[in-house]
């Protein structure tokens, strides 16, 4: 019988038995006296509850995954109860979960205000700013990690932090002091005792890394020149892991040739390279020690025997070629990198190839422009007889071989300017002569002429493209980007009278293709040679001809900048203002409040300019462009230095975050580079904060990317940088430069900065 069922009985004959006294009157009672405190809660009492009700509701929201709910939930506790470093320390997490970085650091820096000994926010902190490339702040949080007397309980913690400190001050040079933390991790891990008592960890593991730190203490005092030491900590590694021995055999090899003693030391390489091991470190070290020996003729066949031994080692195979290459003119290595290339068209293989074709000069660069020709040709479908009818599945699967190849060769060619121009001195005979160039080489030579400044090829190339063959109905491929691409490359060579040619043709009835294009460029070109009216009247024709409601918006935020650009600033402000009434999409009003303000800042009413970049960083902390210009806007006014570099850092950051995810194989040639104009935004914030010499860095850099060496605010920047740092001689010369700027008719007309530059010039002289 179940247990359940005599409980239940007896409870039954409970209520039966006491049936007749609860059908009684009860007592009365006096009702419990309500609780009245002595003293009325103080507000701060109040939102103090108020913030633990909200903290516990946040935790609720976090553990349903509503990430945004939960912070902003949290940030409401926190904005009641400010000094609270559990709130603090709960956001930010959620802070890098949502890409919140400037927040999450601004987070764990209140924290150790808060409480310094909280050595794992502290430790997170430096981790992030590592991470971030901010070398020197990592560096003295982890040294400020490691003094967290809370540390000294948290061994596997302690261990981890000791180690990335000592990996950051001997990338820092600072080897003793990274020789003493590699010691204090090893204080733990040669006592694995206390470490198996508070962690998930085994015996095994503590001693393999116990080996492996060793081994980077031998390094290191490699480094310090204490060969003594080195083999000590060398020997010690392989008592405690002795798999180890073949490794150390390179680092034994090291120490040798660090006492001078090059014959020991390819006799202990050898074993090391018999492993067949991945990295090349050993066989270069192998080739220096064979020179230094005067054994120069053993290396080919050395190389030989391991290329052999290991053949699906493909970085063996290059060295190989490579060497081919240094003993004189050879087909071995021409065979290596054709064989490679069958089997792995990667760009390191194609530097090799094209290195070879760069020494034999003409001849080699017209082979290379008929193997991409050949490429671009078959991936872009121009080789096809039929091109009407649908690829087959052979001629598909060639055409995405031959892009792939093709894919190799750009990013090769986009790194070598010198190759780029002998490419294009031949390239120059074959658009005159048979067989020509296919349309999309001559389009992809156009692009690369352009990146590295070759404006007059440029141009002719992009001219040629426009008169290959039509199509049935009169269009060329790809007809609007080869426009674009010209008129570009003539805005970069300043040509605005052939911008003007150009577009009054294009813009005939007959020829009426691409109207908004050319007339929004006519606008353009005619203000930079200061003809207003005709730049305003071309701008009016772009707005009626837009069409679209996206390109209605483009044409009116160009014409209001253009409007200012003629100093005619109520009026442009006007028309951005009646934009806003009209256009509510985020993206839009966006777009608007960022030009707005650059019309307000060109005015001078940095207030106002102000107040549109903080609206848009309202909505969008993460907008680049207003984290820059306002970053830029509060250096130029000589406020708010440090918030202004990091807006402006931030605004580095995401964009390369943005371009990093750009993939693209025929346009983005310098998608590889920093906006010029957050890179001079940068020195010019760390011009005004005194740090003279990281702002030469930055305008320096600045002046020799595209678009920014045809600046003139980036030119007038780097002259006063360098009239600060008393180069009289390069300030002049760097504001002349300016000044040729802006009277070429480039991108910038003359303005305020234009007189201040010449005023500074006169002073000079």
């Amino acid at each position: 019988m179940s247990r359940l069922v005599p409980s239940f009985l007896s409870g039954a004959l409970l209520l039966v038995g006491l049936s007749p006294l609860l059908a009684q009157t009860p007592p009365e009672v006096d009702p419990l006296a309500r609780h009245v405190p002595l003293k009325p809660a103080t507000r701060q009492e109040l939102d103090h509850l108020e913030a633990l009700r909200l903290y516990g509701l946040g935790a609720i929201q976090e553990r349903q995954n509503r990430l945004l709910e939960a912070t902003h939930t949290y940030e409401e506790a926190l904005r009641l109860d400010p000094e609270s470093a559990a709130i603090h320390r709960t956001l930010i997490p959620l802070y890098f979960a949502l890409d919140r970085l400037d927040d999450a650091l601004a987070g764990c820096r209140r924290v150790l205000e808060l409480d310094p000994d909280d050595y794992d926010t502290a430790y997170r902190y430096a981790r992030q700013l590592r991470g971030m490339g901010k070398t020197k702040e990592a560096l003295a949080a982890l040294l400020r990690t490691a003094d967290c007397p809370g540390l000294k309980d948290r061994l596997e913690v302690r261990a981890q932090v000791f180690y990335d400190l000592a990996h950051m001050q001997e990338d820092e040079g600072e080897l003793d002091k990274a020789i003493t933390n590699l010691r204090q991790v090893l204080d733990i891990l040669d006592n694995p005792a206390a470490l198996l008592e508070q962690g998930p960890y085994n015996r095994e593991e503590i001693v393999a890394q116990a080996a492996e730190t060793y081994e980077h203490l031998g390094r290191v005092y490699l480094k310090a020149r204490k060969p003594a030491e080195a083999v000590a900590a060398f020997q010690k590694a392989l008592k405690k892991d002795p798999v180890r021995s073949v490794r150390l055999s390179y680092n034994l090899a090291e120490v040798y040739d660090e006492q001078g003693e090059p014959g020991k030391a390819l006799a202990q390489l050898e074993p090391y390279l018999r492993s067949q091991p991945q990295g090349m470190e050993g066989y270069e070290l192998r080739i220096r020690l064979q020179h230094k020996l005067g054994r120069q003729t053993d290396v080919l066949p050395s190389l030989e025997r391991s290329s052999e031994a290991d053949r699906n080692n493909l970085a063996l195979r290059l060295l190989l070629a490579r060497e081919y290459r240094k003993a004189g003119p050879s087909p071995q290595a021409e065979q290596i990198y054709e064989k490679l290339l069958e089997q792995s068209p990667t760009p390191d293989v194609y530097r090799g190839r094209f290195g070879l074709y760069k020494e034999q000069g003409a001849q080699g660069a017209a082979q290379l422009l008929t193997r991409l020709d050949k490429a671009l040709g078959t991936a872009s479908g121009d080789d096809r007889i039929d091109k009407k009818a649908e690829m087959n599945e052979a001629e598909r699967e060639e055409a995405q071989r031959q892009a792939g190849h093709a894919r190799a060769m750009l990013l090769v060619l986009r790194e070598d300017p010198e190759l780029v121009k002998l490419v294009l001195g031949v390239a120059q005979g074959r658009l005159r002569a048979s067989p020509r160039l296919k349309y999309t080489t001559s389009l992809m030579l156009a692009n690369l002429a352009a990146r590295t400044q070759q404006l007059n090829e440029a141009e002719e190339l992009y001219r040629r493209c426009l008169n290959q063959p039509r199509g049935p109905r009169g269009l060329l491929n790809n007809e609007g980007e080869v426009y674009a691409g010209l008129l570009t490359v003539l805005s970069l060579a300043h040509k605005n009278e052939a911008i003007i040619a150009l577009c009054k043709e294009q813009l005939k009835p007959e020829r009426d293709t691409y109207r908004l294009l050319f007339l929004r460029e006519l606008a353009v070109a005619h203000m930079a040679l200061g003809h207003v009216r005709e730049s305003l009247e071309s701008a009016d024709e772009a707005v009626k001809a837009a069409g679209t409601r996206d390109n209605m918006l483009r044409c009116r935020l160009e014409r209001a900048q253009l409007l200012s650009q003629a100093e005619k600033n109520k009026e442009a402000i006007a028309e951005c203002q009646a934009l806003l009434k009209e256009y509510n999409q985020p993206g839009d009003v966006h777009t608007i409040r960022s030009v707005l303000s650059g019309i307000h800042s060109a005015a001078h009413q940095h207030e106002q300019a102000e107040e549109q970049l903080l609206l848009i960083l309202k909505d969008d902390p993460d907008d680049a462009t207003a984290n820059n210009d306002l970053g830029y806007l509060w250096a130029d006014q000589n406020k708010k230095l440090d918030e202004a570099e990091k807006r402006i850092r931030r605004a580095l950051e995401l964009d390369r975050r943005q371009r990093s995810g750009l993939k693209s194989v025929r346009t983005g040639l310098d998608g590889d580079r920093d906006n010029a104009a957050y890179v001079d935004s940068l020195g010019w914030v760390l011009f005004r904060k005194g740090d003279w010499e990281g702002a030469r860095r930055e305008l320096e850099r600045a002046s020799t990317t595209p678009n920014g060496d045809d600046d003139p605010v980036v030119w007038d920047h780097l002259g006063d940088v360098y009239f600060r740092l008393k180069e009289r001689e390069k300030a002049g010369s760097a504001w002349r430069k300016a000044i040729e700027l802006y009277k070429s008719g480039g991108r910038r007309r003359p303005d305020d900065r234009y007189r201040e530059i010449k005023e500074k010039l006169r002073l000079l002289d």
